[in-house]
């Protein structure tokens, strides 16, 4: 009876996982079909750069020099491919890769995608500062200019597969992004002297780049662990879907499928950002994530957490691109009392707005501010009162129960309920994505200001690129904490 029962249960176990297994591939099958009938791919989408660093390369590429170096070849061979192609299309006004129109990066005169390195008068410290993934350090250019005019020496690094082409996310793997990194950290703290402050500044991506750079220097003597480390958005937790992005993706790899291997493919009409995003890209973000995570408890284990440096994070509590509760629960519920901070940017409380907030992000502030652990200072901005637009600091220090409040000279602009994950690094005067553009810096298109109505799936394009905020009316606030940060060091 027992042998019966056993082999019974073997063949309803194999059936389900056949039938499982049906599913999905019908699933896979299914939506690689449907992307035929879209877009086609156009070459930037297909052509990668042969010259791009990866990690097989690191014998022949070890130094920030022989970076730029490599770095001086790919743009060589980007621009070699826009002319290539040139003319196919001369209806795309806004197309980034064609030459001379308003959304080419070298418009302007100068490549903002590039790496940039902006040196003071006089050296008093060093930061590296790491953007996010489908953007380049255009992103992470108004930090730049402001960590200079504190005396800081400032390396803006671009990462592997970033401001060229989308169709290199497509095979870069998450330890191309990190290598650089490395020797990036390595050349700013030779800028500088030893008892000199370094500072690590990630968004994003670069927010687990720059939180696995700082676990990793706790075990290597040649490499110095930053004095304090600054995190916008930090990616330290994605949607867990997304490690089953290869599955969809490997379907790809047939030519007439190709499609399949693209979460989204919209018009390139960003000057600095990619707009088109691959499957690849995300599993590498899920596989990051989990590296970091799995580090993070390794350290937590062997009692090496206590010599991690202190953090500084700035996080908008609605994000669609990271999660914001992972932040609180893998990393700052792990660090030890060493002065660090979390700040989070409340959704627009006012009035009626109140009531069309997802009920979730109400239930996890309450958690970060009634449950966190007291290792560490929490700081909310959120509305003065229900019927004002302008904000308030509530703080509650490391170790000290309860929250007093500060109010600030900022408010919430017309129309905005909540800001977003790409919105924190720049300031609403930004004259690409700002609310409010600078109409001096003018030369390419107010991406940030653009606000369409008029009926659902008229346009290639989603709505959620027009709804969502691309700048932040507080940024102010949080360069005024930064600046605080390193001024406290001198």
């Amino acid at each position: 009876m027992l042998r019966k029962s056993a082999r019974i249960a073997t063949r309803a176990a194999g059936f389900i996982l056949f039938s499982f297994l049906l599913v999905a591939m019908t699933l896979i099958l299914a939506r690689a079909i449907s992307l035929r009938d879209g877009p086609p791919l156009d070459w930037w989408h297909t052509e990668v750069i042969a010259a791009e660093f990866q990690v097989a390369d690191e014998n022949a590429v070890t130094s920030l020099e022989q970076y730029l170096e490599r770095e001086e070849q790919v743009f060589s061979q980007l621009q070699a491919m826009v002319e290539t192609h040139a003319g196919q299309d001369p209806r795309q006004q806004l197309n980034r890769y064609v030459k001379d129109n308003h959304s080419y990066p070298e418009k302007a005169g100068v490549n903002l995608n590039r790496s940039a390195v902006l040196q003071p008068a006089s050296i008093r410290g060093g930061v590296l500062l790491l953007h996010g993934m489908t953007d380049s350090p255009y992103t992470m250019r108004h930090l730049a200019t402001m960590f200079q005019e504190q005396g800081l020496y400032v390396l803006n690094l671009r990462l592997p597969g970033h401001g060229t082409v989308p169709a290199e996310l497509d095979r870069l793997s998450w330890q191309d992004w990190y290598e650089p990194v490395r020797f990036a950290a390595k050349h700013v703290t030779e800028q500088i002297e030893n008892d000199q402050p370094f500072y690590l500044v990630g968004y994003s991506n670069g927010g687990a780049l720059a939180l696995k750079y700082s676990m990793d220097s706790l075990d290597d003597d040649g490499t110095r662990t930053p004095d304090h480390v600054f995190l916008l958005s930090p990616m330290i937790g994605v949607d867990p879907l997304a490690r089953f992005s290869q599955l969809f993706n490997w379907v790809g790899y047939f030519d007439y499928f190709r499609q399949s291997r693209w979460l989204e493919t919209y018009p390139e009409y960003d000057p600095h950002k990619y707009n088109s995003f691959p499957l690849h890209a995300a599993l590498q973000s899920y596989l990051l994530t989990t590296s970091v995570k799995e580090q993070l408890q390794r350290v937590e284990k062997n009692g090496r957490l206590q010599q991690m440096p202190p953090f500084l994070t700035f996080q908008s509590l609605v994000d669609k691109t990271v999660v914001t509760s992972a932040i609180w629960e893998t990393l700052y519920e792990k660090v030890p009392d060493n002065g660090s901070e979390l700040v989070i940017f409340d959704a627009n409380r006012l009035g009626v707005l109140d009531e069309f907030v997802l009920p979730r992000h109400k239930i996890l502030l309450n958690r970060i501010m009634n449950e966190s652990s007291g290792n560490y200072a929490v700081s909310v901005i959120t509305n003065r009162a229900a019927d004002e637009r302008k904000v308030l600091e509530l703080k509650q220090r490391s170790g000290v129960p309860g929250f007093t409040g500060q109010p600030l000279e900022y408010a919430w602009p017309d129309d905005v309920y909540s800001l977003s994950h790409v919105a924190l690094p720049f300031p609403i005067d930004d004259p690409v994505y700002g609310l409010a553009p600078d109409e001096q810096g003018g030369a390419y298109p107010q991406i940030g200001k653009v606000f369409m109505v008029g009926e659902a799936g008229a346009l290639i394009l989603p709505a959620t690129l027009s709804q969502r905020l691309r700048s932040n009316p507080f940024y102010g606030y949080m360069e005024d904490r930064l600046k605080a940060a390193v001024n406290k060091a001198r």
